[in-house]
């Protein structure tokens, strides 16, 4: 006999699936979810999400929402460059308004470290440092008024360099601070004065001669330069200064007035030449030469041409081992001092000699042949530098 079959009971019925039982809240869950999923940086908005309209979860959505973000919390890592910016910045503007109240009220408690002894004197060591000349303090050396005049004639037409050389740009120029100091010790050390019959071997665009011109105003300062360019340049500054001596001597003649400092001298000559092709150096007194570039050959030529000469004093940029020992200068060294150039940082020791008391082969000659050439070459109204050189043939006189 078979058993009857159970009903099922209430009891047993199968209970709905766990997913539709959990389904309120997982609706509940899929706004958070949906905002996490906008960006990469799951990071929590800033504001919590506003609700929909027809939604009655309103509840259930506010308590999913994470708390109240601070304003000035940052969510994004800012850059390296940034960050040191903005404390730059911020520095600043702390050293300003500490600064903006000591000045105005002057109250501030924090005060700018005083410097030390150490560090005054380094600044002290330092400032004259910056000021130092290679020939000294640059206060002691007063140039006169008239040479300033000159230099600012010849600069003006061919620079305070010099230049187109034979063989370089540069070619050699002392500052005009080093002329006037070894002028200075050319007026102490060798009475260079009015009386003084001054020349310059390799004179170049003629700075040292139109410098002792003006000043102490030799009695005549002869130039005699090889290479044909530079006399041409010398010429030209030459002309200039002669027209600038016209114009004074007029001025002085219209004015009647004493002659304050200003005025222009002009007795100086410039030469196309050759030196070793005279003998000797008479009349001169004063042989000066910048001899930094000389062969050997041409001092022993000089050499000889200055002991058979009655010239009493030599200067020149080379000390007394080569002058007196090698060369055989018949000289003595009287003075030296550092000079500096234009355009160079080199500086160059310069040599004051007198003749010894040597015994001298041949006499001076006469000074009235020089007087004539002197005569010459004074500037009158009509005559331009360019017929002045014409004259040069007046010097073979002195040969």
């Amino acid at each position: 006999m078979s058993s009857p079959r159970r009903r099922p009971r209430k009891t047993d019925v199968a209970a709905p699936p766990p997913a539709a039982a959990k389904s309120p809240a997982k609706r509940a869950k899929s706004p958070v979810k949906k905002k996490t999923e906008d960006g990469p940086s799951r990071k929590a908005p800033r504001t919590p999400p506003k609700p929909s309209k027809g939604s009655t979860t309103t509840t259930t959505t506010t308590a999913a929402v994470p708390p109240a973000v601070d304003k000035n919390a940052r969510f994004v890592t800012p850059s390296i460059s940034s960050v040191v910016a903005e404390e730059k910045k911020s520095a600043k503007k702390q050293v300003a308004a500490k600064s903006k109240v000591r000045r105005s009220l002057d109250m501030g408690d924090e005060r700018p470290p005083e410097a030390s002894d150490d560090d005054q004197k380094q600044a002290a060591d330092n400032t004259r440092k910056r000021d130092k000349s290679p020939f000294g303090n640059k206060s002691t050396i007063k140039v006169p008024t008239n040479v300033k005049r000159v230099y600012e004639i010849v600069n003006k037409h061919t620079g305070s360099i010099g230049g187109n050389g034979h063989g370089g740009a540069i070619y050699g120029e002392l500052t005009v601070g080093s002329m006037q100091k070894m002028t200075n010790l050319m007026i102490e050390y060798t009475d260079l004065s009015k009386e003084s019959r001054f020349i310059d071997v390799g004179c170049g665009l003629g700075k040292p001669n139109l410098h002792v011109a003006q000043y102490p105003g030799v009695e005549f300062s002869y130039g005699i330069e090889m290479e044909h360019v530079r006399w041409m340049l010398g010429m030209a500054n030459l002309d200039q200064v002669l027209k600038a001596a016209q114009k004074d001597i007029a001025f002085e003649e219209a004015k009647k007035d004493g002659d304050d400092g200003s005025k222009i001298e002009h007795r100086c000559f410039f030469a196309h030449g050759d030196i070793t092709e005279a003998n000797f150096f008479d009349p001169f007194t004063h042989v000066y030469m910048f001899d930094i570039g000389f062969p050997p050959r041409l001092f022993h030529q000089l050499a000889e041409m200055f002991n058979n000469s009655q010239s009493e004093y030599l200067i020149c940029y080379h000390g007394p081992k080569l002058m007196i020992d090698r060369y055989e200068f018949n000289v003595e060294l009287l003075v030296q001092t550092p000079t500096s150039m234009h355009g160079s940082a080199e500086g160059h020791q310069g040599y004051i000699y007198r003749r010894t008391k040597k015994a001298n082969k041949r006499n001076s000659c006469s000074t009235s042949q020089f007087e004539l050439l002197a005569i010459l070459c004074l500037p009158k109204p009509g005559r331009s530098a360019e017929k002045v050189w014409m004259l040069s043939v007046s010097i073979r006189l002195m040969k």
